[in-house]
């Protein structure tokens, strides 16, 4: 027989199970381990470790007794490598099982591309709403900050229209007015990063073949707030521009 990794650290954790012989109870006799393999998830990306069913073996079918063999009939699979569409073969392997025995029948074809993507169905769907939910959240946090200093601007009617009536040019209150609204953004966008670096431990299983903190997906979703942060304020920086100084300073 061959186990796998996790089997010869459960019940080998210190000494080399090759050589070592197992009663296999239903079975019958003993097997002898004759290699260690890696751990393989059997029921799909999703396993994790604290199922209980961890610990693997491998035996050949032919090692099986008759009286065994009943019990497994209903569970065999077999795996096909192919070199172009799976669904193209499927006629043929059906008339290979048929020239070997006629009484067998062969059913159930999946690709394996598709296996892997229902053994994450559910991860799949989770991270599809939290990605609905994290678009309607920028989308209101465009919102918010477009209202903020829209609201501000209005507030500082009079003041911008003193500066322009001082010389200020219409580069200088965009300026203004964009640099003060970015400085609030970019702390909000630190602070996410921070707390996001903290909660990423949370996604670990969800997420499959990438970190959960990766540096190309901080830097981008950061450049992607920060720019989205430009566009909420630069509508009101751009009226700000226009503000006529005799409106304003009758505007009190």
């Amino acid at each position: 027989m061959v186990i796998d990794q996790i089997f010869a650290r459960e019940y080998f954790p210190s000494e080399d199970p090759i050589g070592k012989r197992i009663n296999m109870g239903l079975i019958g006799g003993l097997a002898e381990i004759v290699g260690v393999v890696g751990h393989v998830k059997h029921w799909g990306l999703g396993d994790t470790a604290h199922q209980n069913l961890q610990s693997e073996y491998y035996m050949p079918l032919a090692q099986l007794p008759d009286q065994v063999l009943p019990l497994v009939a209903g569970g065999i699979g077999m795996v096909v490598r192919t070199s172009g569409n799976p669904d193209a073969f499927i006629g043929a392997i059906r008339n290979a099982s048929t020239q070997f025995d006629s009484k067998q029948v062969v059913y159930d074809f999946t690709p394996m591309e598709k296996i892997v993507s229902n053994s994450i169905a559910t991860q799949r769907f989770t991270m599809t709403l939290l990605g609905i939910f994290s678009g309607l959240a920028l989308i209101l946090s465009a919102v918010g900050i477009y209202g903020v200093i829209s609201y501000l601007v209005g507030q500082r009617t009079h003041e911008i229209g003193v500066r322009v009536a001082l010389g200020a040019q219409q580069n200088d209150i965009l300026g203004m007015v964009l640099g003060e609204g970015m400085r609030v953004a970019l702390v909000g966008v630190a602070i996410g990063i921070g707390a996001a670096l903290g909660l990423t431990r949370l996604m670990t299983k969800m997420v499959f073949g990438v970190r959960t903190a990766d540096p190309i997906t901080f830097v981008g979703v950061a450049i992607l707030l920060t720019l989205v942060a430009v566009a909420a304020c630069y509508i009101p920086a751009r009226i700000a521009m226009r503000v006529d100084p005799i409106v304003a300073l009758r505007h009190e």
